[in-house]
């Protein structure tokens, strides 16, 4: 990847295409990409506008006014999930194609006048701008607070020397946080990520001014606070960390380093109270596949691919694993985690961010990279499936075999 420019622009390409297209000159960074087909886009007067107003919601979006090109590029969509936007008189063609793939999320109808379609992941119609963003809006933050990627470590094999691809990820998140603190904290290695957020956010004046913001003002105490504010750098570090970006997350380890070492700070709070058990929830939706690779691996270890945000507050999180969808792909899930703070002391990072989080009344905790968990039990309960997991500290210990072997 070069030091090359990311700006996005809608740009005319050969009227032989028959399309346009936002230009990037480099891969979404971005969890989600915003695609936007309409046939007539190109007679539209307020296309400046309407990518700024998307922008805002999401970095990353396209456009297309050629169905066969857009039918391509969704179906070469591979790591990230798609927000498609549709109108015209091409929809119902353009739905026969892609609306039961995978990496398409959820469907959005903009018409001059309200239409009815009938999928399980069309949100709804609209008419306006401003309802259209709002719709996108709600579901990408319910997305993001959902999305989550995960890999298994079976225990009870005798040997790391053979690992399965699910145990080589495994490895692979435990030797990451155990490398990324031995990176020494320089002020060059600042300005290096404060640019690649710059390139990346090129003409996003939002998260420019958040950038602008952390490059004037950003103290190192501070990492657990603009992590919580989940703009630019938690959107890119969780991307970066499902992927497993090594180029992003190299330009992102000054970062990485100061939110680890501040979670290690309030984690040793945790460790000086009286407290020796406690249970935090995370609830969502799961596809199928994903829901059945859990059940598969009972009795093993899962890591979260990245840090893993939780709630002590079961009510709360019990209502987003419910919460009313029509898809029919999809499992409402509920993590139940047990956590016995003596048992694991320092060998695992965790720490309650409630004073640092814009919403207080989640009562988050938040798990460092180095979490991994033993899924205990998978049941159903009521209208969901409650997934029961232990905090463990068998991480460290893979971690220290494998480097003896190596």
């Amino acid at each position: 990847m070069g030091n090359k420019s990311l700006t996005a622009k809608v740009e005319k390409l050969p009227a032989s295409t028959g399309k346009y297209i936002n230009i990037y000159e480099n891969d979404n960074k971005e969890s989600t990409t915003l695609l936007w087909f309409d046939p007539k886009f190109e007679s539209r007067r307020d296309t400046e506008q309407t990518t700024q107003r998307l922008r805002l919601i999401n970095d990353y979006v396209k456009f297309y006014t050629d169905l066969d090109q857009c039918v391509k590029f969704i179906r070469l969509i591979d790591r990230e999930k798609i927000f498609l936007i549709t109108c015209g008189s091409k929809t119902s063609e353009l739905l026969s194609h892609v609306s039961c793939l995978r990496q398409v999320n959820s469907i959005f109808i903009y018409c001059t006048k309200k239409q009815s379609y009938e999928h399980s992941k069309i949100i709804g119609s609209y008419t306006n701008l401003d309802e259209l963003c709002d719709a996108i809006q709600n579901r990408i933050d319910l997305f993001d607070h959902q999305l989550q990627t995960f890999s298994f470590f079976d225990q009870n094999k005798q040997s790391t020397k053979d690992l399965s691809r699910d145990s080589g990820e495994f490895i692979w998140f435990q030797l990451f946080n155990h490398v990324i603190a031995r990176f020494p904290r320089i002020e060059e290695a600042k300005q290096e990520m404060i640019e690649t957020c710059r390139q990346y956010y090129h003409g996003n004046t939002k998260e420019l001014t958040l950038i602008n913001q952390f490059e004037s003002e950003y103290e190192a105490e501070e990492a657990i606070y603009w992590y919580a504010k989940q703009s630019f750098i938690f959107k890119l570090i969780n991307k970066a960390f499902r992927s497993q970006d090594i180029y992003i997350l190299y330009k992102l380890r000054y970062f990485i380093s100061d939110l680890s070492e501040c979670l290690r700070r309030e984690h040793k709070k945790i460790l000086l109270s009286n407290k020796e058990f406690f249970t935090v929830y995370r609830g969502g939706k799961l596809d199928i596949e994903e829901f059945n690779k859990l059940k598969e691996n009972q009795g093993k270890l899962i890591s979260m691919n990245g840090y893993l945000s939780t709630s002590r507050r079961r009510p709360q999180t019990h209502d987003i694993a419910t919460k009313l969808v029509k898809r029919t792909d999809v499992i409402s899930v509920l993590f139940q985690i047990e956590v016995h703070i003596k048992q694991i002391g320092n060998s695992v990072t965790f720490a309650d961010i409630t004073q640092f989080s814009e919403y207080p009344n989640d009562k988050e905790v938040l798990f460092d990279l180095n979490a991994c968990f033993k899924i205990e039990s998978i049941e159903q309960d009521g209208s969901l499936e409650l997934i029961r997991m232990k905090l463990s500290n068998a991480g460290e210990m893979i971690t220290k075999d494998y480097i003896e072997l190596t």
